[in-house]
């Protein structure tokens, strides 16, 4: 089998209501599809999602250096070898890459690849990576800042994950010390003690605000607090998780298991969150996974739900995944565009079901793609 092309496809979809977390204000879902077509008719198929960072050039420039930096490379190639193949694609991007869009880009073709060989070899890709279980705990993500920023519609909302069946939710901090806290143990009240709640500042702070809000909500039984600085302070990091009563995860803006070792190793952090759309692909968050395995350290994913379902069913040491329901803003267009059964989830006493299709399982809307097509 050789691969013989390499497509994609930029879709962009806007919200009906713009949202922001403690960094950024967000408009839309980008989507970058790629597909690996093969002589003997499989296609891989792989996606990497953005919010339209730097006025929109974060797709394009992924985009153009997937076509014409990454598919020359793989063209003509095996798509069994993966670790070649990836290995190939890191070095051959290392002058104006080892972390960013190069990454992203190859974290893109590194998915599509893994999803080929599960159809060629009619396995599902968690059980080609591990299988180690069928079951993953899922956590209700949400909790973002709206123009309204009405305690009331937070509290309304987190409750609503638990009347759907979680048992686990998280809520965007990071703007006032003092208000966040107050919507802390809003959120902590309604919905009772048994809940894990968890809540994620987006790299808003400096280590003593950080500081001050970890004081702020000790009463509330925290599950942990999430990027609480730039993900690029490890010093900060280590101060903050040294001093800290609540745990302390971070890792989604991090790339390659180089930089997870830095962040592994110092003991900068409680848990690790790569991201298989940014750490390098599928094959670079295994690897992750097993440097955290060795530190006896948790591996939690970061939204893309879609794929990381198959790679924390995989694993031993991914207690838990970040799930949005269909409703969400970041959710709704994914959720619309990947209609297959492996991407069709139902939560069940706070868990969902490993996908049992070959590959990954991304069977496509394709007239919504056509509607949303930007390229």
């Amino acid at each position: 089998m050789k691969i013989i092309d390499l497509k994609t496809t930029l879709l962009f979809c806007p919200f009906q209501e713009v949202i922001h977390d403690a960094a950024r204000q967000i408009a839309g879902r980008d989507v970058i599809l790629i597909e690996i077509f093969t002589d003997e008719g499989i296609t891989g198929v792989g996606f990497l999602t953005g919010l339209g960072v730097a006025y929109g050039s974060e797709s394009i420039v992924i985009n153009d250096i997937i076509e014409k930096g990454l598919k020359p490379m793989i063209v003509g190639q095996d798509p069994f070898s993966i670790e070649r193949l990836w290995q190939c694609m890191y070095q051959g991007t290392t002058r104006y890459g080892r972390k960013g869009a190069a990454v992203r880009a190859i974290s893109g073709v590194d998915m599509a690849l893994w999803d080929l060989v599960g159809k060629k070899t009619a396995t599902p890709v968690y059980k080609l990576l591990g299988g180690y279980q069928d079951k993953i705990k899922v956590y209700a993500s949400g909790g973002f800042y709206t123009e309204r920023d009405d305690v009331g519609v937070l509290v309304n909302e987190m409750q609503s994950y638990l009347d759907r069946g979680f048992k686990s939710v998280k809520m965007k901090v990071g703007r006032d010390v003092r208000k966040d806290a107050r919507r802390v143990e809003a959120v902590r009240k309604a919905i009772g003690d048994d809940t894990d709640l968890l809540v994620d500042a987006n790299e808003a702070w400096d280590v003593n605000t950080a500081l001050r809000f970890i004081r702020a909500v000790e009463p509330y039984n925290v599950y942990w607090l999430e990027e609480p600085l730039a993900p690029d302070d490890t010093d900060g990091y280590v101060q903050i998780t040294r001093q800290s009563s609540i745990p302390i995860a971070a890792g989604e803006n991090e790339y390659t298991k180089y930089g997870f070792k830095d962040l592994i190793t110092s003991n900068a952090v409680n848990v690790v969150q790569p991201d298989v759309t940014r750490v390098g692909g599928i094959s670079e968050w295994m690897k992750v996974a097993a440097l955290a395995r060795a530190w006896n350290m948790p591996c939690v994913t970061h939204a893309v739900q879609e794929i990381h379902v198959s790679l924390v069913a995989a694993v031993s040491n991914a207690p838990m995944m970040e799930y949005f329901t269909r409703e969400h803003y970041l959710q709704t267009f994914l959720s619309d565009l990947f209609v297959g059964p492996a991407c069709v989830h139902q939560v069940a006493d706070g868990y969902i079901e490993a996908p049992n299709t070959p590959g990954l399982g991304l069977e496509l809307d394709w007239d919504l793609v056509e509607h949303y097509r930007v390229k």
